[in-house]
């Protein structure tokens, strides 16, 4: 309708954007279950193996990944089934790829790379390394989105740098070297991976596709994937011969309070904050997992590991906003803003 003659015209009134506290919820469930991810899966790695099934640890990344993807694919199929085919058909040859790649980072290789490197390290050492996804995945953001980095983050990623070193240090100067370098090798592998699904992720999120789409066909191939690799490797056993403890702890916990709660978590986050804001508070997983380890699984809390915590948590209340957490649909590939470009690019 249009206004009375003789009265001002108004502006559309703009899209509602999310309030602080609607937006920083589903980023603090996220913090919880990240925090909780790796206490929980040590815990079961070690209670596997002193429980063997046939002479084999019955806790392999393969089946675990399997049922947990599997919960994490089915939830978000399911309920968009019924247009699922017509919606694949909407994709070009582009969007394909960008499910392709990063189901195969994030959905494949991360937690392969994760899964190793807890093998290899404490819950501890292994969170800290793993919170190098924080600047890498930032950083990427910003050359192939355009995303402008928080006002602070620089001094938030310098504390949260000396966060991270701190302990390793530490560890270092006591044994003489470092963690197991099969460990850490693999966390590296682990950092470049999900930090290339963060940026991935971003730009799936900011196309709005169903989670049909854009979650529950690439979770559930992968899921597939490793149910081939854990039949190849270990044969069909691996799946029959388990027990009451396995399926309350993998699936009941592990795949479906864990997996699937911090993906429909992280997702949500997306919807409402840049991979900059995630990647930061994403950083008190680290607190979440230190203290975690040590209460469950009776990590010892040193001196380094304290301070270390601190610092990480210093540097994340160190980022500051000019107002409500939020963010507009990030640019995509093809689209992008070059004044928001850094002007070193």
């Amino acid at each position: 309708m249009r206004p009375p003659i003789g009265l001002p015209q108004l502006p559309p009134s703009p899209p509602p954007v999310p309030s602080r506290g609607r937006a920083l919820l589903p980023l603090g469930l996220y913090v919880l279950l990240r925090g909780l991810d790796a206490t929980v899966l040590k815990g079961l790695q070690d209670f596997g193996q002193g429980h063997l099934v046939r002479g084999e640890n019955p806790i392999s990344f393969c089946n675990v990944f399997f049922l947990a993807q599997l919960t994490v694919g089915l939830a978000a199929l399911l309920p968009g089934r019924r247009t699922l085919v017509a919606d694949l058909k909407v994709l070009g040859p582009a969007d394909q790829r960008l499910l392709a790649l990063n189901a195969g980072l994030g959905l494949f290789l991360g937690p392969v790379a994760y899964y190793f490197a807890l093998e290899s390290l404490s819950v501890i050492s292994q969170t800290l390394l793993f919170a190098l996804v924080l600047p890498v995945s930032a950083l990427l953001a910003r050359w192939r989105l355009g995303e402008a980095l928080p006002a602070g983050f620089w001094l938030s990623l310098l504390l949260i740098g000396a966060g991270l070193l701190l302990p390793q240090g530490a560890m270092a100067v006591d044994a003489g070297r470092m963690d197991q370098a099969a460990g850490i090798a693999w966390a590296l592998v682990g950092v470049l991976a999900f930090a290339g699904s963060a940026v991935s992720g971003r730009s799936i999120a900011a196309r709005g596709w169903p989670a049909a789409v854009g979650i529950g066909v690439p979770t559930l191939l992968s899921a597939l994937v490793f149910g081939v690799i854990a039949l190849v490797l270990f044969g069909p056993h691996h799946f029959f011969l388990l027990r009451l403890w396995w399926v309350v702890g993998v699936i009941g916990v592990y795949a479906l309070s864990l997996s699937l709660g911090r993906e429909l978590a992280l997702r949500r986050a997306y919807r409402s904050c840049s991979v900059a804001v995630v990647s930061l508070w994403g950083s008190l997983a680290l607190v979440v997992a230190v203290f975690s380890a040590a209460v469950l699984l009776g990590e010892p809390l040193s001196g380094p590991v304290l301070a270390g915590s601190a610092l990480v948590l210093t540097g994340v209340l160190a980022s500051r906003w000019r107002g409500p957490i939020r963010s507009g649909p990030s640019p995509v590939p093809g689209e992008r803003d070059p004044n928001r470009m850094p002007p070193w690019f």
